[in-house]
């Protein structure tokens, strides 16, 4: 009876790491199913992201073309950084749109390795950020320029005839020859004087020799002068935009008549006014 015994529990042992072995070799074969599943739905997710990696770098790099070509446009950039600059028709190997058709296989690509594909991230962010940067400065840029142009003298002050020309002259007043400073504009006493461009009035007071008198300050060295008004439309201090009226035409300090004296000054230094009006 006792061999008996023996002999069942040997066979109960036997039996049981039978089974013990055949559950855990069930379990792992489920186990490498489960790994290659996962394995293959990483390798479709890496493969996508290396597809999508390219269609992202592609249109970085037109981005980076259409980059410089805004840049020289602007004035910040030499031509000679682009390749290829349009010379009067459409650069051709560039399309009109940055839209990428997404790329298509004729077989299945081999996925890149995930540390590549984080290198290419890492690399899109970095050039993505240059651009950034850069369209940020022509965009300062362009909004100083917008600023500049607005406080550049571009218009007439008044209406009225053209008389004593900037340079040099016969005094109308005391008959000898002398340095104008400015432009003569010859009207009907009270017309409309109006500011050229945008500024500051720093002087709205009555001098000896411009009489009544308007000097407004543009930014960018700019400054205008409006000499022998009858009366002011605006105080020292007030801002002035392009068209707006700032004093009316009189005859007031050393005038013969009524007409309006206007100097345009770039750094202090007398400019011909009539270089400053396009329209």
């Amino acid at each position: 009876i006792k061999n008996s015994i023996a002999a069942f529990v040997v066979l109960l042992l036997i039996f049981g790491f039978i089974i013990f072995d055949y559950l855990t070799i069930s379990f792992d074969k489920e186990k490498m199913k489960r790994l290659e599943r996962d394995n293959t739905k990483k390798e479709k997710t890496i493969t996508q992201l290396s597809s999508n990696i390219k269609n992202i770098e592609a249109r970085l790099n037109k981005m980076a073309i259409y980059k410089e070509r805004i840049s020289v446009a602007m004035g910040l950039t030499s031509p000679e950084a682009l390749q290829e600059v349009g010379t009067g028709g459409p650069v051709t190997n560039i399309p009109n749109s940055i839209d990428v058709p997404p790329t298509t296989f004729t077989e299945k690509p081999t996925p890149q390795p995930v540390e590549n594909i984080l290198d290419q991230t890492k690399n899109i962010r970095l050039e993505a950020k240059k651009i950034e940067d850069t369209l940020k400065f022509v965009e300062n840029v362009m909004e100083e320029q917008k600023v500049r142009l607005a406080s550049t003298p571009a218009i007439w002050p008044t209406k009225g005839y053209l008389t004593s020309s900037f340079g040099y002259r016969i005094h109308p007043l005391t008959g000898k020859r002398s340095f104008h400073h400015g432009q003569d504009i010859a009207t009907q006493y009270g017309n409309k004087i109006i500011a050229p461009a945008d500024g500051v009035v720093l002087i709205a007071e009555t001098r000896d020799y411009y009489g009544k008198l308007i000097v407004i300050d543009h930014k960018f060295g700019y400054t205008t002068r409006y000499g022998h008004l009858a009366s002011f439309n605006v105080k020292e201090g007030d801002r002035v935009k392009r068209g707006q009226v700032i004093g009316f035409v009189g005859n007031s300090g050393r005038s013969s008549a009524p007409h309006l004296h206007y100097e345009v000054r770039f750094h202090d230094k007398a400019q011909n006014p009539m270089n400053y009006i396009i329209d």
